[in-house]
Parts: C-alpha cells; sequence; structure tokens
C-alpha cells in the first residue's frame, strides 16, 4: 500500500490538529504524521503522529529541508509538507484531504495546493517572468533569478506558481537532486531572512524540473 509521511512546521497554532484528526478518517493511504516542533513545549499528539523539536528558525522551509535531509535515504513514496496555521491557508479541510488522495490516485509527481494568505482570502497565484517578482518580503525583485542560479534550478522564462507552501510530493522528484542540493539550499535559506519568502516561489521549480546541474 502506498505510504505518506504528513510534515507539519509547528511553532503556535494547533489548527492542524482538527486536519490531522480528518485525514485519519478520510485518507486512503497509509499514512504517518511527523511534527516538528519549532515552539520549545511538548504538544500533545494523537496516534499515527509522532513529535520532533526543531530551532525555530528559517520558516517552514527549514523544517521541510530539514526533513528531507535526515530522511533522504528512506523517504515514503509520498509526503506532505504543510504549515500549522491551516486555518488561514486551507478554506475547506475535505478539498484539502480529497486534493491529497486524487494526486496520489492518480500517480502525480508533485502539486501545490491553491493556498489563501489569510482565512476569507481567495487563493494566491503569482506569475513569475525571467525570475523577477516585485514583492516586498522579498529580499530584491530577482531574488528567485539568482536563487536558481546559485543552485543550478531550471528557472523558465515564465511560470505560475501557487503560495504559502503546502503540497504533495512523490520521492523521486524529491532524489532528483542530490541530498547536498538541499544541504546547501538550507545553508541558504539561513543566511538571510526573507530568503523564506523566495523558497515559498521555487518549490514548483525544484520539484517539477530536472536539476540544471548536480551540485
Amino acid at each position: 500500500m502506498t505510504s505518506c509521511d504528513i510534515i507539519v512546521s509547528y511553532y503556535n497554532n494547533k489548527n492542524f490538529l482538527e486536519l490531522l484528526d480528518l485525514f485519519g478518517n478520510k485518507f486512503l493511504y497509509n499514512y504517518k504524521g511527523i511534527v516538528y516542533n519549532k515552539s520549545g513545549y511538548e504538544i500533545m499528539l494523537k496516534n499515527h503522529t509522532i513529535q520532533k523539536h526543531l530551532d525555530n528558525i528559517g520558516r517552514e522551509g527549514a523544517t521541510y529541508l530539514n526533513h528531507i535531509i535526515n530522511n533522504y535515504n528512506n523517504l515514503s513514496e509520498y509526503t506532505i509538507f504543510m504549515q500549522d496555521d491551516t486555518n488561514d491557508h486551507i478554506s475547506d479541510y475535505n478539498k484539502f484531504i480529497n486534493f491529497c488522495n486524487n494526486i496520489i490516485n492518480k500517480k502525480q509527481q508533485f502539486a501545490l495546493y491553491p493556498s489563501s494568505w489569510r482565512r476569507g482570502h481567495r487563493p494566491v497565484l503569482r506569475t513569475i517572468t525571467n525570475g523577477i517578482c516585485d514583492l516586498h518580503t522579498l529580499p530584491s525583485k530577482d531574488s528567485i533569478k539568482i536563487c536558481c542560479e546559485k543552485h543550478g534550478i531550471n528557472l523558465p522564462k515564465q511560470y505560475t506558481t501557487e503560495t504559502c507552501a503546502f503540497f504533495i510530493c512523490h520521492k523521486n522528484s524529491i532524489l532528483n537532486y542530490e541530498k547536498k542540493f538541499y544541504i546547501k539550499l538550507l545553508e541558504w535559506l539561513l543566511s538571510e531572512d526573507g530568503n523564506g519568502y523566495v523558497l515559498e516561489h521555487i518549490w514548483k521549480l525544484i520539484f517539477t524540473h530536472k536539476a540544471a546541474f548536480k551540485c
């Protein structure tokens, strides 16, 4: 049976617990929940979910990359990555679970969920042209271009991406890059606060394009 890990980057919002409960009832596949706790305090979790502790740095991107690096040789077939504030980014938990079920049913390699920035808002899509994005949270307008060039990530002339970094990924898409790629990407991520927002816009490039070169 298809295996799946559900990775949660947790700091101070416990709304994700309700979503994990629903996964237990409506997810069609064998799964394990892994909550990476950045709060410094223990939280109560139910069956099928374990807790690991991380320093509160690097936003959700550092959580995701730590999981990939530390589990590179024993990844589940699929991994779902999500933040803790599901109440802001997912308007309908059932739709999110159905979305994940459908991706696995169709044996797709990667998909970003169309998330909203805040509760009640519409999902956000951004079009990036030549690696340029005029967003105040980014270190510079060409941050995406600079990151892709630095790490050998193929950058299309134009692409559209969902935001907020809720996605599901097959292990083959992760293994397209060597482990040291993710180690270097994590080092880069932690070198500047705004890099977390850059990474949010390039997950799709990492997991849907072949590596430009092996680092």
